[in-house]
């Protein structure tokens, strides 16, 4: 311990810098960036780090690790910073440090600035200077920044669906982990139903001591690498920055994307330390960046604007129909008509729930028929005229959910130019419910717009836009190219008009409403626990739901997962009996007669939005596990929600049972 204290004096000797708050020192011959704050200190790389060879002694130096791909060998290849030729300038609060690969004629400069309460870590792209003959497919920044040792107290934490956290106590056996950001979707295969990293942070928590790290610029194209202990004794994570993909053609042969964005690359990093240095302190950081630096709006703002947004509205999907084929001239099997929803608001009015119901399958062709959605409904304009002005008159809502996200062959106005392309021109499949093709977001952004200004005449509250809050994707079609960065910012923007997406990923936060089908658990790419880290950062902003009540595939746990959360229930119901399309394609529509469900509607309806519907204009402060599987969630108002997923009784709390402890601060 006393050489590792004397080696951080010896460096800070060497070269130091004086701030404010946070105290940064970088050390050139080392390439070692040292954090201080207060008692704390954090470092780019482990300082007890012993020579293995010079493969791992590089990696594990370095502040930065570059890919690129060499045409001779037919793959990538890794260079390291600690490697490179280095020159530092300090500039007020900040340090530019200058690295040259002269090996691959490769050049940039990273701004590492001190902020006073955060520190920032930036290429600038016009630093960067890259030899085309050797083209860099990704920077890596920082990968073992705060690593711990195996058996340390700690861990990482990740946003993998709602959040997993990684301990440095277990063993995994495997060594580098790597995940996209927004969808780790390849430029030739799409799969929006794999959980993804929903959100563009990171952090690592070590000995009460931590960071929290958001990606504030080209998060849309970046994703986060792990090293897990076995291959050098480590745990650590960083953010990989991403300029080309290496893909597949279709003689399987491996080639890399053109590169076409001219963005910056920063990182944020804020510290956390004693009893902050935790996974709410990592989701807590994020939800205060969103309200003060993305003008984000808390969900009691928002209410105030649109009433369906009322912590008192439940949300009640309405399956409406259905066709067996898809030829022209095939009828859709009505599962319930205008004049049967007609009649489920009057029977909500009779159970006291007041709803916002979201129109399913009521397109022309019935659900997944003929994408891109178009009107009018099969069930006639006239009948969804008629149930809007009755929902309006007893205080509920009317939304439409819709598929700008997939195109089918079927379809009136199908043209191969509309779709999707690879890097080699190709259509892109998507294969979902149907194999159908994926619309091109620029040509989904022009139909969208038509359709909202249909729906906005008949008096439509929202819209769900089913798919596109699973993932972003990239077109290579030469009439209308459109990369991540600029999927981010279609999806944003047909997001700001619906208001209500489906899935998990937190591109465009600041326009969304409510998350339908939001992230509930993680997809165990990393292993670990999970943890509502996504929850902790969005609870109070958005509104969001999980499975459906009677699609539950365990009641008695996903109704406890929906308590623990801060979820809001919702339902997938229908007039008639589902066994009318049991031959259709769409399976996953088992039991959902509303006869059958009302009572367990209303039951839910009661317990969440009556009776726990303010605590959706609090924040979540805090979330632990105060025994094995019991856990408790506290809000802003000092509210406690304890839930036990046990087979033991806890303090009175029966097994699979619950209890609510109100706060004083309502």
């Amino acid at each position: 311990m006393k050489k590792i204290i004397l080696l951080i004096i010896t460096f800070l000797s060497i070269t130091s810098v004086a701030y404010a708050k946070i105290g940064i020192t970088y050390n050139i011959d080392k390439d070692l960036l040292i954090i201080r704050n207060g008692n704390y200190t954090m470092t780019s790389s482990p300082l007890d780090w012993k020579s293995v060879n010079d493969y791992w002694d590089s990696k594990i130096r370095s502040m930065f690790i570059v890919e690129y791909w060499d045409k001779e060998l037919g793959n990538s290849r890794f260079l390291f910073s600690y490697d490179a030729r280095r020159t530092v300038n300090y500039n007020g609060d900040s340090i530019d440090v200058s690295y040259r690969f002269p090996s691959i004629n490769l050049s940039f400069t990273a701004k590492v600035c001190n902020k006073g309460k955060y520190f920032e870590v930036t290429i600038p792209h016009n630093t960067f200077k890259e030899d085309l003959s050797f083209p860099i497919i990704s920077i890596t920044f920082l990968p073992y920044l705060n690593a711990g040792r195996v058996g340390e107290k700690g861990y990482l934490v990740i946003p993998d669906g709602c959040g997993t956290i990684v301990q440095f106590t277990k063993f995994f056996g495997v060594t580098t982990l790597e995940k996209q950001v927004y969808g780790d979707l390849t430029p030739t295969e799409y799969d929006i139903n794999q959980i993804p990293i929903t959100l563009p942070i990171l952090g690592c928590i070590r000995n009460n001591f931590g960071f929290v790290g958001i990606i504030t610029e080209g998060d849309a194209f970046s994703g986060l690498v792990m090293d897990m202990a076995p291959g050098n004794g480590y745990y650590s994570i960083g953010v990989k920055f991403y300029f080309r993909k290496v893909f597949e053609d279709i003689y399987r042969k491996k080639r890399i994307t053109p590169r076409r964005d001219d963005k910056d690359r920063t990182v944020r990093f804020y510290l956390l330390q004693d009893k902050s240095a935790n996974y709410v302190g990592v989701g807590k950081v994020y939800r205060e960046f969103l309200l003060k630096e993305r003008g984000a709006k808390t969900l009691k703002e928002k209410a105030n604007i649109y009433d369906y947004l009322d912590p008192n509205i439940i949300d009640v999907e309405i399956f409406m129909g259905v066709k067996k084929g898809f030829q022209l001239f095939d009828p859709v099997i009505r599962l319930t008509s205008f004049r049967q929803i007609s009649w489920i608001l009057d029977r909500l009015k009779d159970l006291g729930i007041r709803a916002n119901l979201i129109l399913t399958g009521w397109e022309r062709s019935g659900f997944e028929g003929e994408n891109p959605t178009t009107f009018p409904p099969f069930d006639s304009s006239r009948g969804l005229r008629s149930v809007v002005e009755k929902a309006k008159n007893l205080g509920h809502f009317v939304s439409l959910s819709v598929n700008f996200f997939e195109i089918y062959q079927n379809s009136r106005d199908f043209y191969r130019r509309l779709t999707l392309k690879s890097p080699v021109k190709l259509p892109v499949e998507q294969n979902s419910y149907r194999r159908g093709y994926i619309i091109c977001p620029q040509v989904a952004l022009t139909k969208f717009q038509r359709f909202y200004t249909e729906a906005n005449k008949n008096g439509i509250a929202s819209i769900e836009l089913r798919r596109l809050g699973r993932g972003l994707i990239e077109c290579f079609d030469d009439e209308h190219p459109v990369d991540r960065f600029d999927c981010a910012e279609v999806y944003s923007k047909m997001t700001s008009s619906a208001g209500m997406i489906d899935g998990g990923c937190g591109y465009g936060i600041s326009s969304v409403d409510t998350f339908i089908s939001a992230p509930s658990s993680s997809s165990e790419f990393f292993g670990g626990e999970s943890i509502p880290l996504w929850q902790i950062a969005l609870h109070g902003i958005v509104r969001y739901s999980f499975e459906p009540i009677n699609l539950r595939k365990d009641f008695d746990y996903e109704f406890l997962k929906t308590l623990e959360y801060g979820a809001l229930p919702t339902a997938m119901l229908t007039y008639e009996s589902p066994i009318l399309i049991r031959d259709t394609f769409y399976k996953s529509l088992f039991s959902s007669k509303f006869l059958d469900w009302q009572y367990d509607l209303k039951r839910e309806y009661e317990l969440f939005n009556r009776k726990l519907g303010y605590l959706q204009y609090h924040f979540i402060i805090d979330h632990r596990e105060l025994s094995r599987y019991v856990y408790q969630t506290t809000y802003s108002d000092g509210t406690k929600i304890i839930v036990n997923y046990s087979n033991k009784e806890f303090n009175g709390i029966k097994p699979l049972g619950y209890r609510i402890i109100k706060g004083d601060k309502q």
